[in-house]
């Protein structure tokens, strides 16, 4: 067995090396062949620019991605539980303990809230009202932080005091110090007939995440939400729900399923019917219109991929019309199909790895660089490609993930060896003698 090893491997390299040298040594164009050379050079040039793209713009959407998720993530938990029979969680203290203790549990913070509407100035706006504990909800996110106007002191000990997206107060057209009704989805019956429960709010501050929050979300105390929502009665508080922050928020899924199982087996009955939401569900439709459109981008340009490995084709076509008379030669030598066909393979995919390797070097140098790239133009030529008076970022932001380059890699390699197999079998249809008799 140890002598056998050595035999394939040189018995492998017999074979295979004579039309691995054939193959390079087509690759150098001679006089007649410079117009064959310059379309092969297109078209993988073409394929080389295509790569790059790919990558690029990938990377660029990651980026964005990315952007994206942090500045939700500025205000959002990293998930959060609530009763699955759509009621208030009563003894709620007991499962924030429980959750507390939990692995990878970094925090926990109760909330209160839910859809309303917001009324201000005749104008109307649908938002997500969230009733918080100011100095638990400081360790899930990070509130204080993003308070653009207005002093976020005063929220703990103004009663009724609401703090808005500085893009909902402006489509209100409050400012800081005016009322702000909250109309409760809810009904309230009274002697004088059924009347909707309605608040008014003191606008205390405007906060900005450049993310959709932004014109979506408003906030009050915990206790003013608990009495809005009749969530006082008999000396008991309870909350719709209670967040948690994780120690990794790429893993916030996992926990979620793992807290989802422990509850599941728990045999304490107020630990039943509860229902563990991470982030990524809360946001699963912005996310999936992400993928959905990045899909899509890395669709479209892997064909302008495709038309480049398409044009090899006509190609090596072109170069088995050409070498005909020389294949016939070399057949009549002995020189078998599986070999004419490596011959082509090795021109062909020789070139297009190069071609490849060449496009991902730079796609990946370029997106790792492209911030940098896009701050040195803009300083050069003095204008913005992202106005920050206009948009909510300042830079083009670039995230290179390896496997987004070796899928590029890899995808456009396999096209390559698709069309590049057909005209190299074809070469091997030609025969020995039949080239030869018309000389």
């Amino acid at each position: 067995m140890e002598k056998s090893t050595p035999t394939v491997f040189s018995s492998f390299f017999r074979v295979t090396h004579l039309p691995l040298w054939i193959g390079l040594r087509y690759n150098r164009s001679s006089n007649k062949q410079r117009f064959l050379s310059l379309l092969s050079w297109v078209s993988l040039v073409g394929m080389m620019l295509g790569v790059a793209a790919l990558i690029i713009v990938l990377s660029v959407m990651n980026g964005f991605q990315s952007e994206l998720r942090d500045r939700m993530l500025g205000l959002m938990a990293h998930g959060k539980i609530e009763s699955s029979l759509t009621t208030p969680l009563a003894d709620w203290q007991s499962l924030a303990q429980w959750l507390s203790v939990q692995e990878n549990i970094v925090a926990v913070a109760p909330l209160v809230g839910g859809d309303v509407m917001l009324s201000a100035n005749n104008r109307l706006k649908a938002a997500q009202l969230n009733g918080i504990d100011w100095s638990a909800e400081q360790s899930i996110a990070k509130l204080g932080q993003h308070i653009v106007r207005g002093d976020a002191a005063e929220f703990e000990s103004s009663p009724y005091g609401i703090i808005l997206g500085r893009s909902l107060a402006y489509s209100l057209g409050v400012d800081i110090g005016d009322k702000v009704s909250v109309v409760l989805p809810k009904i309230t019956v009274t002697p004088f007939g059924v009347k909707p429960r309605i608040k008014q709010f003191t606008l205390l501050a405007l906060f900005e995440v450049g993310a959709d929050m932004d014109t979506t979300h408003a906030y009050i105390r915990l206790q003013d939400g608990q009495r809005l929502y009749g969530f006082k009665r008999k000396g008991q508080a309870q909350v719709s729900a209670i967040r948690y922050l994780t120690a990794d928020v790429l893993q916030a899924d996992r926990h979620a399923k793992r807290l989802s199982k422990s509850l599941a087996i728990a045999d304490d009955t107020a630990l039943k019917n509860i229902a563990v939401i991470p982030w990524s569900q809360e946001r699963l439709h912005l996310f999936q219109a992400v993928k959905m459109e990045k899909m899509m981008v890395t669709f479209m340009l892997s064909m302008v991929i495709a038309v480049a490995a398409f044009n090899l084709i006509s190609v090596l076509s072109m170069m088995v019309a050409d070498k005909r008379n020389e294949i016939s030669v070399l057949r009549m030598m002995g020189l078998s199909s599986f070999s004419v066909l490596l011959v082509f393979l090795t021109q062909g995919l020789s070139l297009t790895l190069v071609s490849v390797l060449i496009g991902g070097a730079i796609g990946s140098i370029t997106a790792l660089y492209l911030s940098e790239f896009v701050v040195l133009l803009e300083q050069t030529f003095g204008f913005y490609i992202f106005d920050p008076s206009v948009f909510y970022i300042s830079g083009l932001p670039s995230d290179l993930q390896m496997a987004d380059v070796l899928y590029v890699v890899l995808v456009s390699f396999i096209l390559s060896f698709l069309f590049i197999l057909y005209p190299a079998y074809r070469a091997t249809q030609i025969k020995a003698v039949e080239a030869l008799q018309y000389q």
